[in-house]
């Protein structure tokens, strides 16, 4: 049996293992009796994709002599109208479709406008590289200049990345490029009704996040192989502080995968 462990997903392993576990592993564990829920889109992810589209579609035609703002505006509305054609989790920040396309659009044009160096870039490559042990690392890669990549983030909070930007450098020397920089361009999603604040770019040394994203990735394969001679659930540690310990995140909350979760109010003198 082949695993793929994805880029991406490297800084959600620390944060909860058994939540990344039953994302990373979701068909197999069900296979083997644990009762997993299926997760709506929520609507901060469909208006990062939607950004990442437009900023892609903007870099290309710019680098081409043409012009992008309609092209780019046109894909940003397409892919959130994708993104949540089958349901949408809604937040105080984006609570229609119309106020996810203008978020959408105008947080790509903040980039692409911020950043007029982005040209003759490299958009959305795929990696792949053996791990040995029927485990394969894999990625795409929003942006790569050269020896430089820059990854694309959006929402309401920063988070620490790094060990995904680590995770890519490492796909890169697999397959022949050495990485020297390892960017990130954080774009702030933040109410219609405020002006859309710039990017903020983050720089992370190389070696430290290939070191990050080398230990979870073993940490990761120790975990899976563990698992498969055990079965148990508890070959994970679950996290029930993370902020993503919740029935919209988690596929295994108050499921037989995992029953950690912060306790239910039975009774409030309040009320």
């Amino acid at each position: 049996m082949q695993t793929k462990i994805r880029c991406s997903g490297l800084p959600h392993y620390s944060d909860c293992p058994r939540k990344a576990a039953a994302k990373l592993l979701l068909a197999e564990l069900v296979e083997d009796g644990y009762q997993l829920h299926a997760l709506k889109t929520s609507v901060g992810a469909a208006v990062g994709t939607a950004t990442h589209a437009g900023i892609e579609t903007a870099l290309l035609l710019r680098q081409e002599g043409k012009d992008y703002e309609k092209e780019l505006e046109e894909v940003a509305t397409l892919s959130i109208e994708s993104s949540i054609e089958n349901g949408v989790l809604w937040d105080l920040t984006t609570p229609t479709k119309d106020i996810a396309i203008k978020q959408a659009i105008r947080q790509a044009k903040s980039v692409v406008n911020a950043f007029p160096d982005l040209t003759g870039v490299y958009i959305e490559e795929e990696y792949k590289a053996d791990l040995g042990d029927n485990f394969i690392l894999s990625g795409h890669i929003d942006i790569r200049l050269g020896d430089a990549i820059f990854d694309i983030k959006t929402g309401a909070t920063r988070r620490a990345n790094q060990a995904q930007y680590g995770g890519y450098s490492l796909l890169c020397r697999s397959n022949g490029k050495i990485i020297k920089r390892l960017g990130e361009i954080y774009v702030p999603r933040i109410g219609i009704t405020k002006p859309q604040p710039e990017p903020q770019f983050v720089e992370y040394d190389v070696k430290d996040a290939e070191r990050l994203a080398w230990d979870i990735i073993q940490q990761i394969k120790k975990d899976i192989l563990t698992y498969r001679e055990n079965k148990s659930a508890r070959t994970w540690l679950a996290n029930p502080n993370s902020m993503m310990c919740t029935p919209d995140y988690c596929p295994a909350y108050k499921t037989n995968f995992c029953n950690c979760h912060i306790g239910d109010i039975k009774y409030d003198r309040r009320n």
